[in-house]
């Protein structure tokens, strides 16, 4: 599949000139090279989970990656991936985005968590909660927007949102907490070790949706998960890796490419 469609260099300069006239700045767009990674601040939201956790202070960040085959007359999937535990404050890429993208045809991004309750509180949770994505969602919503706003060749048809662990639930919860929004903007998702209380399965129809399991004590759920998914309708995969433990099996990284670049972004999602 050629994921990346060239186009005149017109079109490279319009694009060009759209970030500028959207009020990112030129100093955002200078960035726009292949192969970069910048962030993004937003120091109007709240502390994110990261912040609450280390007690860190300082803005939350978007990360947007580019690919190193980046064009700006091209037009290119956009692949979310949101981490596991805290979540981090929008830091670097994940090393499984970078082995299942091969750092090629997909932007790829990251946002933090927000969460409603400080986990050290009384009554707080270090587990993602459809709460937590609830409060999360419109800072997150505002990132998405400033992320087509910064990198305007995003293929909308073929956006890609998922997670490991903590980054799985947090994907759940946004699918079930945006009032169907997450799962109309984007076309296919993904769960490494989470995202077991997903309640609209029917959400997913004629979605590409990608489980993975990295260990035999999660394998069990990871199927009840995806038969319930394609119960529902989801154009669904499996791929159980065995790691040993809770965990991002690095060695499924080729599999998760495959499905990246075959089913993920081969099919169009109904409307």
């Amino acid at each position: 599949m050629k994921l990346v469609r060239t186009a005149t260099f017109a079109a490279g300069l319009l694009s060009v000139c759209l970030c500028a006239r959207a009020g990112v700045g030129e100093d955002v767009a200078a960035r726009l090279t292949p192969g970069s990674t910048f962030t993004v601040p937003f120091p109007e939201m709240p502390p994110t989970y990261w912040a609450m956790a280390t007690s860190k202070k300082g803005p939350a960040f978007l990360s947007i990656s580019l690919p190193k085959n980046y064009t700006p007359g091209g037009k290119f999937p956009l692949l979310v991936f949101l981490h596991g535990g805290s979540g981090g404050n929008g830091g670097p890429k994940a090393a499984i985005v970078s082995a299942m993208t091969e750092d090629r045809d997909f932007v790829s991004a990251s946002m933090p968590f927000f969460k409603k309750i400080d986990p050290k509180d009384p009554g707080g949770n270090v587990v993602m909660r459809d709460e937590d994505a609830q409060y999360m969602w419109p800072y997150f919503r505002t990132m998405l927007a400033k992320l087509f706003e910064v990198v305007p060749n995003i293929d909308h048809s073929h956006m890609i949102i998922g997670g490991s662990s903590n980054g799985a639930h947090a994907t759940q919860g946004l699918i079930d907490e945006s009032d169907g929004e997450i799962a109309r903007q984007f076309s296919a998702f993904f769960f490494i070790e989470g995202g077991g209380r997903l309640k609209h399965y029917e959400w997913l129809k004629g979605k590409p949706y990608l489980m993975v399991s990295s260990q035999k004590a999660s394998k069990p759920r990871a199927q009840e998960i995806i038969d319930q998914a394609k119960a529902a309708g989801a154009a669904t995969t499996f791929i159980f890796e065995d790691a040993g433990g809770h965990t991002i099996p690095m060695k499924a990284a080729p599999a998760i490419r495959a499905w990246l670049i075959g089913p993920a972004t081969k099919t169009s999602s109904p409307k």
